[in-house]
């Protein structure tokens, strides 16, 4: 529904005077009143006929005239151009681009932003991302082979005078050599007590007796006189035994010291054999070209994958249910590693002003690419619209300023009338 705005008041209002003075002019045609009244009210209404034709004909035909109107969607594509090359050579110029970035200081708000914890919680959670991701992947042909080669590289690179160090420092460390003794000892205690090993020392006793006197009138008279008895022997034997073992796996026992010194003393001689290094060496060899380790990473990997699988079906992380210990250190390491970057970013100036040159560079290089990608957008945006919607598109923008060349034209229409109108007057 149409409404009336200033600029038709103004026209209307123009109409109904330039009525009226027609009117009161055939009534008092000598009246000077009147034809002042009836001169202006022409040249207003004629200004203001004038005005709405020049406006309405940049958009339409007013009243079906032909000629030179309706100039907006005529000439719609110069329109739609011109507004591209302005868009791209004035609004992404170079020159204004590099003016803005001239007064921009990047390297505070970089800085700023990083040391938002938001920020380094988001650049940790796409870090963790990648490696769930990258257990994902069903073909991780360079990742197993890298895996491999690295396990490979480790496994020939260790010395064994090395390996039977740490070995040392382990066993001192952890004491696993005590741990390692006492449940020996826990062994050999149920095993040296048992029937079978007291008929083993009662047979290896009897066989010493015959090798040691042999079987003829000497031994049928101790034998007869109770003087050798093989069966206390044997059993006093294995008690003691077992006594010893027993000792041997009490903890910090003289016993149990005495031998966790002796296994140390004995990795120390042999970390300098150098038949036992040479025999390592040559088994690290055959391991490294015989295991199955490609085969075995790749195993490994496709298990990972389909274990993160099923929890993320489940909506559960991976490694913080499964692996909490090496989550945890993961994430302290990310932490440490990004606090240590904050740290060189703000001590280092050198890598500041590279880092400022970095972002200016990326910046203007993305918004000098962007001029092109503008351009398409909104010719393509431009392009789509319809002469109806194009007209309103850039009538709402200037609407008023319209209306009040219609309603100056009928001010000035009127103006210049009653000047003429004088004009006359005064030369008649």
């Amino acid at each position: 529904m149409r409404t009336w705005n200033k600029a038709d008041a103004a026209l209307l209002l123009s109409a109904v005077l330039f009525l009226c003075a027609l009117f009161l002019h055939i009534r008092f045609a000598d009246s000077l009143w009147v034809r002042a009244l009836l001169a202006v009210s022409e040249a207003a209404l004629v200004g203001g006929v004038a005005d709405w034709f020049a406006v309405t004909a940049i958009f339409r035909k007013p009243l079906g005239f032909p000629y030179h109107t309706a100039l907006l969607p005529r000439r719609r594509d110069s329109f739609v151009q011109a507004i591209v090359t302005m868009v791209q050579k004035e609004f992404f110029s170079k020159r204004k681009i590099f003016h803005h970035m001239e007064q921009m200081h990047l390297f505070p708000m970089i800085e700023n932003y990083l040391r938002r914890p938001t920020t380094e919680e988001q650049l940790t959670g796409m870090i963790l991302h990648f490696i769930r991701a990258s257990f994902l992947r069903r073909r991780n042909s360079q990742i197993v082979s890298y895996l491999s080669s690295r396990l490979r590289d480790l496994l020939l690179k260790e010395d064994p005078a090395v390996l039977m160090q740490r070995l040392d420092e382990l066993l001192r460390e952890k004491g696993w050599d005590k741990k390692a003794l006492t449940s020996i000892s826990r062994i050999l205690v149920r095993e040296a007590a048992t029937e079978e090993t007291y008929d083993s020392i009662r047979n290896a006793l009897e066989q010493l007796e015959r090798e040691k006197i042999g079987d003829g009138f000497l031994s049928r008279i101790l034998t007869a006189t109770n003087t050798i008895n093989l069966n206390e022997g044997a059993e006093l034997i294995q008690q003691h035994t077992c006594h010893v073992l027993e000792e041997l796996g009490r903890d910090n026992s003289p016993l149990q010291n005495h031998a966790a010194n002796l296994i140390h003393d004995a990795l120390s001689d042999l970390e300098r054999d150098e038949e036992l290094a040479t025999l390592v060496r040559e088994l690290q060899k055959r391991l490294a070209e015989t295991l199955p380790i490609d085969a075995s990473m790749e195993r490994i990997l496709s298990g990972l994958r389909t274990h993160v699988q099923a929890d993320l079906q489940r909506d559960v992380d991976p490694m913080e249910e499964h692996m909490p210990a090496f989550y945890q250190q993961l994430r302290s390491i990310l932490h440490a590693e990004y606090q240590r970057m904050l740290t060189l970013l703000t001590e280092h100036s050198d890598l500041q002003q590279i880092m400022t040159r970095l972002m200016y560079d990326l910046i203007a290089r993305s918004a000098l690419h962007a001029q092109a990608l503008v351009g398409i957008v909104v010719s393509d945006a431009l392009m789509r619209l319809t002469d109806e919607e194009l007209n309103r598109l850039v009538y709402d923008k200037v609407e008023q300023d319209f209306l009040w060349i219609r309603v100056n034209g009928s001010l000035v229409g009127g103006c210049i009338g009653l000047l003429l109108f004088l004009g006359t007057q005064m030369f008649r």
